[in-house]
């Protein structure tokens, strides 16, 4: 089921967002800054409102012993103030809690996202089962979170990671290729990592660098100014945007390794999808990421806000085959979850 803002319910997907779901790229897809928004106009929302006005779900009929929602995203709406009137109480409520990094820099982010955001973190405190995608998240969770009932159950289920489903042919390039996947945020240290890179130029080593992700409207802008410097003085830097899968591991394929110098998460998926790919990651120790990162294949840092330390670290592997190839070792021969087993354990957990 699927959150209108505008009915102020939940509605039974369409079978084209069913279709979504499954193939997100529809063929011809080019790359984009914000897909979201610019893949979603103002229209086409009016118009999905419409259409979902005969698929609206009612929830306030008596449930069952054994049914429960769960609610798997983040609210950055204001539904929290409109579900008591649309569930019924006897319902089991169920969350995943990603992360509270909203909160670490309220500065940074919009009013009215912050009020959506405590509003939904005292929802999910009400729930009956809260599962937390990392020790971290865990951590901020019951440090932010209101006051909780004594029947709340909560625990940590680690996000998993497929194997990708096609990879690419292509080679790794000779001049190597630097690969950082990524939303443009404020938390993802992009400036920091552009004067690691700087350094390396300046010194007059070769590889190429370049980014994979969405725009973010408050703090992209920023990147961007520091990289069109970059490029104006003829350095090897791209942002690639939102790019289809086949793109994405097509760069995975051609990166010699890549960084995922964040300074804090809710987990680190983009550390696992390089992994998993083979391909080895520079990134923090800290929180979450030393979570993923700790099971080998990473060079770990014990401060990314250092451009010297990641410069010093990206000189380490373009310089050292045999630790790169170490570390390529170990990321084969990790154990990764998939979404099977996961799935499986969060509603077993759940339902019991």
């Amino acid at each position: 089921m699927i959150w209108d803002n505008r009915l102020r319910r939940y509605a039974q997907l369409s079978p084209t967002e069913k279709k979504n779901l499954l193939n997100p790229f529809p063929k011809g897809y080019k790359p984009k800054t914000r897909p979201n928004k610019q893949e979603n106009p103002f229209y086409r929302e009016l118009l999905c409102t419409l259409l979902r006005l005969r698929k609206r779900i009612s929830l306030t009929e008596q449930p069952q012993d054994k049914d429960f929602i769960l609610f798997p995203e983040v609210f950055r709406d204001n539904r929290v103030r409109h579900l008591p009137n649309i569930i019924h109480l006897d319902f089991k409520k169920a969350g995943i809690f990603y992360d509270a990094n909203v909160l670490r820099t309220p500065d940074e982010t919009p009013p009215p996202r912050l009020k959506n955001f405590l509003g939904y973190l005292n929802f999910l405190s009400e729930c009956h089962s809260i599962s937390c995608i990392s020790e971290e998240s865990l951590e901020a969770f019951e440090r932010h979170a209101a006051k909780t009932p004594r029947t709340r159950k909560i625990e940590v289920h680690h996000l998993p990671v497929d194997q990708p489903i096609s990879t690419s042919k292509a080679r790794v390039q000779q001049t190597p290729l630097v690969l950082f996947v990524s939303t443009l945020g404020y938390n993802k240290n992009h400036l920091n990592l552009m004067k690691a890179a700087e350094i390396l130029w300046a010194q007059g080593i070769r590889f190429e660098l370049e980014f994979i992700g969405k725009a973010d409207p408050s703090w992209t802008p920023k990147v961007l100014d520091a990289l069109h410097l970059l490029s104006r003085k003829s350095r090897p830097i791209k942002w690639l945007r939102h790019v289809d899968q086949e793109t994405l591991e097509k760069k995975y394929a051609e990166c010699a390794f890549t960084v995922y110098p964040s300074l804090y998460e809710g987990f680190g998926m983009p550390i696992l999808e390089s992994l998993i790919r083979g391909k080895p990651c520079i990134c923090g120790e800290n929180g979450a990421l030393g979570e993923v990162a700790r099971g080998g294949g990473c060079l770990m840092l014990k401060d990314q806000r250092q451009p010297e330390i990641l410069a010093s670290s990206i000189k380490k592997l373009l310089s050292e085959p045999a630790l790169l190839s170490k570390l390529k070792i170990e990321a084969k021969n990790r154990s990764y979850s998939n979404w099977k087993e996961y799935s499986s354990k969060l509603l077993t957990f759940i339902s019991s």
